[in-house]
């Protein structure tokens, strides 16, 4: 029968994987998180907020994609419109459309895990800031709060099995 030493052992084990191992279970899940919500284009927290479609047209006319005025051309595609035809939402058309997503990062130490973007419209998106609608990729959420509890767990479960 395990005694009180045995399970004091057991709980300087956790002490001592809890910090080394939080910061990066963080950190990586995180990343993996803010990935997750460009692929399924919403911010997943519980369930989907899916972000506003992409605006195309004024004044009842699609500015952006059709060539008007040519004779035997007028409502076909230009060469921008048929990039842009089923574009995702925050990918560009002729960059290989990964810039944001690619452009966050994450910083770590021992207390505390902080992401961020060097782009500077990053904030605009997130927070819907200028008449930009929100389309949020960063933030607290349950589904990622989840995330972190089953992979602590995991190693927990995986140290003190040691």
């Amino acid at each position: 029968m395990a005694g009180l030493d045995d399970l004091q052992n057991l709980l300087n084990k956790a002490m001592q994987v809890i910090p080394d191992k939080l910061p990066i279970i963080i950190e990586v899940e995180g990343l993996n998180f803010i990935k997750g919500n460009f692929r399924a284009q919403g911010f997943v927290d519980g369930t989907k907020k899916a972000w506003k479609k992409r605006q195309t047209e004024r004044d009842g006319r699609d500015l952006t994609r059709y060539k008007t005025n040519r004779v035997g051309a007028a409502g076909s595609l230009n060469k921008f419109g048929q990039r842009e035809q089923g574009r995702a939402i925050l990918v560009g058309h002729d960059t290989g459309g990964d810039k944001l997503i690619n452009s966050i990062r994450a910083r770590r130490n021992r207390q505390r895990v902080t992401f961020y973007t060097y782009k500077k419209y990053g904030q605009r998106h997130n927070e819907g800031l200028d008449g930009m609608p929100k389309r949020q990729f960063m933030g607290m959420s349950k589904t990622l709060e989840n995330n972190i509890k089953k992979k602590l767990i995991k190693e927990l479960d995986k140290a003190l099995k040691k």
